[in-house]
């Protein structure tokens, strides 16, 4: 059976923004000559994600992760890729190389209308002057206690952080290709290491670090 890829679609914070999660075998990456650090871009056209190498392209081309498996994941938001808002696991899709592009099926109800995308660019093109980079800062709508003095201090000194809790931060992991399992309340074997919490947060930001939305920060329950 051929390899395949695999996308999902979530959303963040409080629900403002979302993302798509696109994961591709490695021999396929190889096979549309796909490196690590090389910029491609990725948008939805007639049902298929299309990823091929672009020097102006908005993502970073990130390296391969899992050792039985490895593959090449990341992420982008859903109005990069065409995708509308709606949560999707991640799951696997048909995926075929085409002319030197990465092509995954993507399910019809996934895919934004073309009438919505033109909406939003336009929206997007209206704002004069450019909206102030404070403006984009992470939200503390809904985090309490710690996180949230921490999300303010950020604002305040112009940077974005994302509050994940632990579980967000492994199946966030998981998506990227990473293989994750939990050995006690706060002790996890990630990619055949013992590892505790704050290790699953250094390699999360070291794995998004190329989307630019931001340092991932654990999010503490009160």
């Amino acid at each position: 059976m051929p390899e395949q890829g695999s996308i999902a679609i979530t959303a963040r914070g409080d629900n403002s923004r979302w993302y798509g999660r696109v994961s591709i075998p490695q021999s396929l990456a190889n096979e549309a000559n796909l490196a690590a650090g090389m910029r491609v871009s990725a948008k939805c056209a007639a049902g298929y994600i299309i990823i091929y190498p672009d020097e102006n392209g908005r993502i970073k081309f990130p390296g391969t992760t899992g050792k039985t498996n490895p593959r090449h994941a990341f992420e982008a938001a859903t109005t990069t890729l065409g995708l509308r808002e709606v949560p999707v696991p991640q799951s696997p899709a048909p995926t075929f190389v085409k002319e030197g592009r990465i092509h995954i099926r993507v399910p019809e109800e996934c895919v934004a209308t073309e009438a919505k995308t033109r909406k939003r660019a336009k929206k997007e093109d209206s704002r004069t002057p450019p909206p102030s980079p404070r403006l984009t800062l992470t939200p503390i709508s809904g985090i309490y206690g710690a996180t949230a003095a921490v999300v303010i201090e950020a604002n305040r000194a112009g940077k974005k952080v994302r509050p994940m809790d632990t579980f967000q931060i492994v199946s966030l992991l998981r998506s990227l290709g990473n293989e994750i399992t939990q050995l006690g309340e706060r002790l996890f074997n990630f990619q055949g290491r013992s590892s505790n919490v704050s290790d699953l947060l250094e390699a999360a930001n070291k794995l998004t670090a190329h989307l630019g939305e931001g340092t991932i920060i654990l999010e503490m329950k009160h």
